[in-house]
């Protein structure tokens, strides 16, 4: 009996062609390219496969939005997981590490591997490392025995690797490459063969393939009104206007996990948009933050209020998804807390 690897288009570079140093989406990209690859070929017969392929979104993934996204969860939620060996979704580089952390939240326990794949380039450009990515999400499906949501990437090394869903960080532009929060890879492809690390701070396979779901989440519509900060010197925080058309705050750290609260200039400190905060109600998370870190005495001087929430030990691609979750799926405060700081739904927590 022939095992179905379902194929999620969704755009990306992985779909483009370059035409006068422009790229953009190609509606044909994948059927001759991709699917009829004399690799993709061989390891279909290999392993007595067929492919099935679905469109429901196709965009260039800076492109992505809520309503995009929202489209491709609610196809997600609509599949009878038992049907295939397999997902791949292919997805654009600039967006796919929210996406990832997404569908690790809400997807990484449904009995098969969803994988995602990109490219850094055109399928056609001789630099591209689309197919070798296709490729090894098709050996890992093929190999791994494992559930989850993955990102299969080769980086500039030259190694295929796999990286956690829930772990993932934004692409590093500089090396064209991806990492895991904390540099927590999970593991590679080699030889066409999946290669599990193990670490005290990566799950083992039979963590993995537990059937127990710490949290059984309903579908939801993607929408809450969330702004995501960066620390940099000089950020003014007095600029921002804060009022009850925002949902949520979430606010990244600087590397001690500091941000600045000086008084002297109140304007670019913290402690001014957890004021225009507090006045609206709108809960303020903090992150990347470690449980076992001692803090700074700047990071003692935040402005003492029940709307600020300093969120541990998992990456702020993860609080931002985490937040949007918690904010469209509860309705009190302490719920949303303690979502997205206590519950490890797909191994993003990290405790080292």
């Amino acid at each position: 009996m022939q095992d179905t690897i379902l194929v999620v288009e969704t755009g990306g570079t992985f779909a483009t062609v370059a035409s006068g140093n422009i790229r953009s989406l190609d509606v044909n990209a994948g059927k001759g390219m991709v699917y009829g690859d004399s690799r993709v070929v061989d390891r279909v017969e290999k392993y007595n496969w067929k492919i099935e392929v679905i469109r429901p979104i196709y965009t260039l993934s800076e492109n992505m939005t809520f309503d995009k996204l929202n489209a491709l969860l609610e196809c997600l939620w609509a599949l009878d997981y038992s049907k295939y060996k397999g997902i791949i979704i292919t997805h654009g580089t600039d967006t796919m590490a929210y996406t990832a952390n997404l569908l690790s939240m809400l997807f990484g326990r449904v009995g098969v591997p969803i994988m995602l794949v990109s490219s850094n380039h055109p399928l056609v450009d001789q630099r591209a490392n689309g197919m070798e990515n296709f490729l090894g999400a098709m050996d890992f499906i093929a190999t791994a025995d494992l559930q989850g949501v993955y990102v299969v990437y080769k980086d500039y090394k030259g190694i295929i690797q796999v990286h956690l869903g829930s772990r993932i960080k934004q692409m590093n532009q500089i090396i064209d490459a991806y990492e895991s929060f904390k540099d927590l890879t999970i593991g590679e492809i080699t030889d066409g063969n999946f290669k599990l690390y193990v670490s005290p701070y990566l799950p083992d396979r039979e963590s993995i393939n537990d059937g127990h779901i710490p949290i059984n989440l309903k579908p939801f519509t993607l929408g809450k009104r969330i702004l995501l900060v960066y620390p940099y010197v000089g950020l003014r925080y007095d600029y921002f206007n804060i009022d009850d058309s925002i949902d949520g705050i979430v606010c990244g750290v600087y590397h001690s996990g500091t941000v600045c609260v000086e008084n002297n200039a109140i304007d670019q400190s913290i402690n001014t948009l957890i004021e225009k905060a507090e006045k609206n109600n709108i809960p303020v998370f903090i992150g990347e933050l470690s449980s076992k870190n001692d803090h700074y005495d700047s990071f003692t001087n935040l402005v003492k209020s029940d709307n600020v929430f300093p969120i541990y030990d998992i990456s702020l691609e993860n609080l931002y998804v985490k937040a949007h979750i918690a904010l469209s799926v509860f309705e009190d405060i302490k719920s949303r807390e303690s979502f997205i700081n206590n519950t490890n739904v797909f191994f993003e927590k990290v405790i080292d």
